[in-house]
């Protein structure tokens, strides 16, 4: 009975060992991604779309590196930033000179069957050096707090097991066990020590290739409206990242008129001067990547808190019924905001006897469950006391040792 138990612990005392070899291999790989974050300018992408597709697929989490734009060669596959809104990684087809360091860059997704609506203007790109499959998905799932505050614990409870006193075992056993598990768990801690690097690494980069946008169409007797958004970047907005919403009106009336286009919001985000902000645009014809084609387009709100439009709907436009107008409206969160709550943004438009709308909700990134503080002092609580444990033990094994 007694070797069967032996047998046990050791079959379990390998397995342990081998989980947190592997564990600290990737603990070594993400201190090595910080200082190449920091003094090489590489970083990590994720990609969430399939725009690079087949070349670079959906979920696959990408290796860039920063590079003068004067060093990038057609064929390239760049990240491009476009602030105020989220950077793009598409192929270079075409490389125009500009002033000194500057590059005119156009750029097309290998799953798109025309270029980007403009050429990129830029002295820096970061350069794509490789990427893997799918691996996106799993370095967002361990970047997640929930999950690390799991590793934590799980260190923690391997802490307490592996210096945990066994009475059947010789005192030479139990100090070479003890010698072996000690190296283990020093490498356990240099995991715990580095996940938290490698998400901050993850989450400073790049968050996305491309924008997700879904097509709504809203048909009423003579009016029609055009809904185009990405409602999964709308429902979790981050502050200081704006995002881009479209409404395009168009009129088929057997007689002439003229349709009025008018923004409203109303819920507790929109309420609050410093919850949501909101600016708008018109074009005649639809945007393309935030772009008027027909040219610069027509500011009409100026960006400021959507309180203004929660008493009474602001006209943002007004067309004869053979014209179309193309409302873009670009909705953000003020850097460092602790505005909570959403709100619905609408755009109706009034003519012929009839009232047609459309809507988009928006909020900020959803905290569901528990504060997020709870998973990492529950953490932190269980590797203290974890080690508290371990000293402990020490103790009762010393005693035991010298009796």
């Amino acid at each position: 009975m007694v070797g069967r138990v032996h047998r046990w612990h050791g079959t379990l005392a390998r397995g342990c060992d081998l989980v947190l070899t592997l564990l600290a291999v990737g603990g070594a790989v993400c201190v090595v991604l910080v200082p190449l974050a920091f003094f090489f300018d590489i970083s990590l992408i994720l990609f969430k779309t399939g725009s690079m597709s087949p070349t670079i697929p959906a979920g696959s989490l990408a290796v860039v590196r920063e590079i003068p734009a004067s060093e990038v060669q057609v064929g390239d596959i760049v990240t491009v930033d476009r602030t105020p809104l989220p950077p793009i990684t598409h192929r270079v087809v075409e490389i125009a000179n500009g002033d000194g360091p500057v590059r005119l860059l156009t750029l097309r997704g290998d799953a798109n069957e025309s270029n980007d609506s403009a050429p990129y203007t830029v002295t820096h790109v970061r350069l794509v050096e490789w990427s893997v499959p799918k691996l996106g998905y799993a370095v967002r799932a361990v970047s997640n707090v929930y999950a690390m505050s799991v590793i934590t614990i799980g260190t923690a409870a391997i802490v307490t097991w592996a210096y945990w006193p066994r009475g059947t075992e010789s005192r030479t056993r139990r100090r070479t066990a003890v010698a072996r598990r000690g190296s283990t768990l020093r490498c356990m801690f240099l995991v715990v020590v580095a996940l938290p690097a490698v998400t901050a690494a993850v989450l400073a980069a790049p968050s996305q290739a491309r924008a997700v946008e879904t097509e709504e169409v809203m048909r009423g007797r003579y009016l029609t409206l055009t809904s185009i958004g990405d409602k999964e970047r709308m429902a979790s907005m981050a502050p200081g990242e704006p995002v881009p919403w479209q409404v395009g009106v168009s009129a088929h009336a057997k007689h002439p008129g003229r349709v009025t286009i008018t923004l409203s919001a109303r819920g507790r985000l929109a309420v609050d001067p410093d919850g949501l902000q909101v600016k708008a645009a018109v074009c005649t014809k639809r945007w393309v990547d935030d772009f008027c084609p027909t040219g610069p387009g027509e500011q009409v709100l100026a960006n400021g808190p959507a309180a203004r439009l929660v008493a009474h709907p602001i006209t943002v436009s007004k067309m004869p019924s053979d014209q179309q107008r193309w409302i873009l409206i670009t909705a953000s969160l003020l850097t460092g905001t602790t505005a909570s709550g959403s709100a619905d943004l609408t755009v109706t438009a009034i003519g012929f006897g009839e009232r047609t709308s459309a809507g988009g909700k928006v909020q900020p990134l959803p905290q569901t469950g528990t504060n997020l503080w709870t998973p990492v002092l529950a953490g932190v609580g269980a590797l203290l006391a974890g080690l508290l444990l371990m000293l402990a033990t020490r103790r009762r094994r010393t005693r035991v040792d010298q009796s």
